[in-house]
């Protein structure tokens, strides 16, 4: 069951110079309920040497921890669930491989993908970009909305999604958002979190 409506995403390069440990802790003590861990150049030990502390400090606080793609360090360290790429592994497998109740997300970009994801199972999406990013012009609100539309599993958006865009996205039929760089950090992390944890309470249509 997916109960919460903020899912951050880490990156350790961001973090820098803080470990992101402490900033993952920060984050924990400020809220926090979902935590993805996506350091995808990590090989397999060194993956887990950094999730294990992580999975065990979110048991801790009550949180729901995901593994990004590895789906035997998620089954390693007790995480809550995987967050799968855009059509790779399916979602079966990944059940299949766990042999248990494990939650799953899924990144899509397009409607064929959602569509697909929903039908498989997944328990959630992420769907991105939703805003303009250095790299991509983004789907707009327009887009987000048009994939709401059309599954009928929680989706978060994702990309480019600053506090004051939270009100827009929850309108257009997001469940809820997906977060990095407006949150990872070496400083401020804690803060940050706590703006966007505002105004998802302030605009839940929940």
């Amino acid at each position: 069951m997916i109960d919460f409506q903020l899912y951050v995403i880490t990156d350790r390069k961001r973090c820098s110079p803080q470990p992101l440990l402490t900033v993952v802790s920060e984050i924990l003590d400020a809220g926090v309920k979902a935590i993805q861990l996506r350091e995808k150049d990590l090989d397999d030990k060194s993956l887990f040497k950094i999730a294990q502390p992580i999975s065990v400090m979110c048991k801790d606080y009550g949180a729901d921890f995901f593994i990004n793609t590895n789906v035997q360090v998620a089954i390693d360290v007790g995480a809550a669930g995987v967050h799968l790429p855009d059509n790779e592994i399916t979602v079966n497998h990944v059940r299949e491989q766990a042999k248990s109740d494990i939650l799953i997300g899924c990144s899509i970009h397009c409607g064929d993908s959602a569509r697909k994801r929903d039908r498989e199972g997944a328990d959630f999406i992420t769907y991105s970009p939703i805003y303009p990013t250095y790299n991509s012009p983004g789907v707009g609100i327009e887009g987000l909305q048009k994939i709401a539309e059309q599954v009928g599993i929680p989706l978060f958006a994702l990309g480019g999604i600053t506090s004051d865009r939270v009100n827009e996205c929850l309108a257009a039929g997001a469940s809820g958002i997906a977060v990095m760089s407006g949150i990872m950090s070496p400083t401020g992390a804690g803060d940050k979190l706590k703006e966007y944890l505002s105004e998802l309470k302030t605009n839940s249509i929940l």
